[in-house]
């Protein structure tokens, strides 16, 4: 089902290989080399966010084959990089491999090209790399919006196959939480936002029920919407309240919590709903996400995004 997720990308997402022109990384990536076998050995640290993913080894690439004739035949017909073949497994999964590198590395740009490159299994690190980049990198506004309207149009198109990768599943919901963030009222609800960032988010949790990056979004999405319309009206239609905001951070820290991401959407949350009744709470999260030691660039984008969070907030309150 992955596969077929994958393969049905490949026909559309090629196009965009040559266009982009994306900065390079900004900070020190020499932390994050994870050449041969240091991959596998930090996949269950470079993936914790993600609750439990499978490393893109020679055994996974023929599981998913045989499991998916359908998918294979499409994976072939489209780049030939593998036709099902155990002998070709080996070649393939390292190809995976080196995107995945590339995306915890941060080089985006060739994460996403190489990605789309392979036509399979590519396809998810080369549009969370997009996300990546979108969210910490992109030079402006629309250009965020186009790039995560981009990764949405993608998973748009698989339809339910969606649901068979967690990290393709949470990237589109991830997408559409921060475009609503963004956008006016009415254009979120002539999307559909309101109800499919629940909808996916509930997906996931079946499935992961301990997912941290899942429970952080849903407790960011609860605090969003209460942000935008208040506590009444954002209970009595859309179903979301600061106990369901509270809860959904308790159970992502406690999956996981030296994640920067989630300690910094908390602290945005708390700022969301109490204001500066909780600003010294917020202040504590922010600077938890700060002491974190980046294993990815993503973790190093967080970190330092949540440095410009506490520096904001610091100021503000300097002048009070």
């Amino acid at each position: 089902m992955r596969l077929l997720l994958l393969a049905l990308l490949a026909a559309f997402s090629l196009q965009a290989v040559a266009d982009d022109n994306w900065k390079p990384f900004p900070y020190d990536q020499s932390a994050f080399d994870y050449s041969g076998d240091k991959l596998r050995a930090a996949w269950p640290r470079l993936t914790r966010g993600f609750g439990s993913y499978p490393f893109p080894d020679a055994d996974w690439v023929i599981k998913m084959a045989s499991s998916h004739p359908e998918a294979l035949s499409k994976t072939a017909a489209a780049n030939g990089a593998f036709s099902g073949k155990p002998e070709e497994a080996q070649a393939y999964a390292a190809k995976l491999q080196e995107v995945w590198r590339k995306v915890f590395h941060g080089d985006f740009a060739e994460a996403k090209k190489d990605g789309l490159a392979l036509g399979v299994g590519g396809q998810v690190p080369a549009m969370f790399a997009q996300v990546l980049y979108a969210m910490f990198l992109a030079p402006n506004q629309d250009e965020k919006q186009r790039l995560l309207e981009e990764v949405i149009s993608y998973t748009d198109q698989a339809g339910p196959l969606l649901n068979a990768d967690p990290i393709a599943q949470f990237g589109r919901a991830y997408a559409k939480a921060r475009l609503a963030e963004e956008l006016p009222v009415p254009v979120v609800l002539k999307r559909g936002y309101t109800s499919e960032i629940p909808k996916e988010l509930d997906a996931i949790l079946a499935k992961q029920p301990n997912q941290p990056y899942a429970l952080a979004l849903y407790g960011g999405y609860q605090a969003g919407v209460i942000r935008k319309v208040g506590k009444m009206v954002g209970r009595m239609t859309y179903g979301v309240s600061t106990d369901k905001m509270e809860q959904f951070f308790a159970r992502s820290f406690r999956a996981s919590d030296d994640l920067p991401i989630g300690h910094y959407e908390y602290a945005n949350a708390l700022g969301y709903i109490y204001g500066d009744d909780q600003q010294q709470k917020a202040l504590d999260q922010l600077k938890q996400a700060i002491a974190i030691k980046p294993s990815t660039a993503m973790e190093a984008l967080e970190v330092a995004h949540a440095q410009k969070l506490l520096q904001s907030a610091q100021q503000r309150t300097a002048q009070r």
